[in-house]
């Protein structure tokens, strides 16, 4: 009665429209089953809910949660890619002419009033993260749910860490915060144990470097948990609002106090967006490719199945013109790895216990019963 009574007052009012009013992990019949994945033998997915001892060890016993092992490991790897790179960005920058270690003039730094305490960047950052971890902890409807939206918030930020670090390294722009920026010694001069040790402290934000610019960081991951919020809320929509405007003070007070430049904020935004849509796009094009059998271009392959005639394809072109459209089976099967599809796929039977995908002609088991009926509940 009082969870009725909270998911009335808090959660959205068109759930059931979009599919997302219960854990959509209950149209599996069989959540306990076990498969073998690159020689582990575990449960494919975690419980939907904890109701006991062998549910907690469930949780920490599957394959769903073993991939977020995963991508967190390539979260770690490319952001120690990404400091690596920021040094030998200061360090090109230190070699480089006295005269190019003068802030830039930018036109939003000219307009708006200068804010000396930079930690407030931080601190923003933080209540954003902290709201958005919570934010979902709470309101996502299963534990496969959660640990999907973990792994696509780390792979995203994990590929903005590595293409920053090469725009750092590519462009080199003087500090915006102090005039004549001089690197950390350590940078210059240190071992390579010192300058792996300084990288750490870089990554914990106890350091600071000259050159750290192009595209900012800060902007990025405030971006990304917007992202988030817009892409799987399923609370009202003042949640999200108040979201968007702590993301909106947060990229303000970046100009304010000089953190970055204009052109690191407008960059952050719009590849931080781009890289969201192409993933989601990946994923609901791999959930196409492999559900109905769509093997070419998925919006083509619609258009030949509804419209039952060979004038289909004439249709398709003559609408949106893409003879070749763009897209890589590669990067699709890459997000669907990342997402945890394919561990998806097996529990619904369309990639048999070996991981080989049958087609909608092969897969007679995927009937009625097995795909629109709830089963369990774990």
């Amino acid at each position: 009665m009082v969870y009725s009574k909270l998911s009335q007052l808090f959660l959205a009012d068109d759930l059931s429209q979009v599919g997302a009013k219960d854990s959509p992990s209950e149209i599996v019949s069989d959540l306990h089953q076990k498969q073998k994945i690159a020689g582990l033998s575990l449960r494919l997915s975690p419980p939907i809910k904890l109701r006991s001892l062998r549910d907690v060890r469930d949780l920490l016993l599957n394959h769903e949660l073993l991939r977020l092992v995963y991508i967190g490991l390539w979260l770690i790897i490319c952001g120690l890619i990404e400091t690596f790179m920021a040094q030998l960005s200061d360090m090109r920058y230190f070699r480089g002419p006295p005269n190019g270690k003068h802030a830039l003039s930018d036109l939003l730094h000219d307009a708006f009033p200068r804010v000396e305490n930079t930690q407030l960047v931080n601190y923003i950052l933080t209540t954003i993260l902290v709201y958005t971890l919570a934010g979902f902890a709470i309101q996502s409807p299963d534990w496969t749910t959660r640990f999907t939206l973990l792994r696509r918030f780390a792979f995203i930020m994990g590929i903005l860490y590595v293409f920053r670090g090469i725009t750092l390294l590519v462009t080199t722009l003087p500090s915006s915060l102090v005039d004549e920026c001089r690197p950390p010694e350590i940078e210059l001069t240190g071992t390579v144990g010192e300058r792996f040790g300084f990288l750490l402290s870089v990554v914990g934000g106890t350091a600071m470097t000259c050159t750290d610019n192009i595209f900012s960081g800060h902007t990025s991951m405030m971006m990304s948990c917007a992202m988030l919020w817009r892409a799987h809320s399923r609370l009202r929509r003042p949640f999200s609002w108040f979201l968007y405007l702590l993301v909106t003070a947060g990229i303000l007070l970046i100009l304010f106090t000089r953190f970055h430049y204009s052109i690191d904020v407008v960059l952050a935004i719009y590849i931080t967006y781009t890289i969201w849509n192409m993933y989601l796009s990946y994923v609901q094009e791999a959930a196409m490719y492999y559900m109905f059998g769509f093997t070419g271009h998925s919006t083509m392959d619609v258009f030949k199945h509804h419209i039952k005639s060979s004038d289909a394809i004439s249709f398709y072109e003559y609408l949106v013109w893409q003879p070749r459209p763009l897209g890589k089976k590669w990067l699709m099967w890459i997000c669907m790895y990342v997402d945890g599809l394919d561990i998806r796929f097996r529990n619904l039977g369309i990639f048999d216990k070996e991981g080989v995908w049958k087609s909608p002609m092969e897969s007679k088991e995927l009937d009625e019963k097995k795909i629109t009926t709830p089963h369990c509940i774990v």
